[in-house]
């Protein structure tokens, strides 16, 4: 069991999460967590985020959506065999 700290920013209060944590869990910064007390007990559960290909690409860099030399010579080159158009 690891213990924590309250602190204050602004007016919030926080709490760190080890970053042993954070990687068993397989969360990162901007993960979405469900806090909830059970049991007199403060208990954050990760919420699953819903996959779209959007939030997939979103984390690729941007130089791997260029469109290269090659890609350009495939695109305009013509069938050569029974390809279906």
């Amino acid at each position: 069991m690891t213990a924590v700290t309250i602190r204050q920013s602004g007016g919030a209060n926080i709490v760190s999460i080890p970053k042993a944590i954070v990687k068993t869990l397989s969360l990162h910064t901007g993960s979405k967590l469900e806090l909830s007390i059970q049991d007199n007990n403060i208990v954050l559960s990760p919420i699953e985020e819903e996959l779209t290909l959007e939030s997939v690409l979103a984390g690729s860099p941007k130089t791997c959506f260029a469109i290269t030399e090659e890609d350009k010579e495939w695109m305009n080159d013509k069938p050569v065999g029974k390809e279906i158009i």
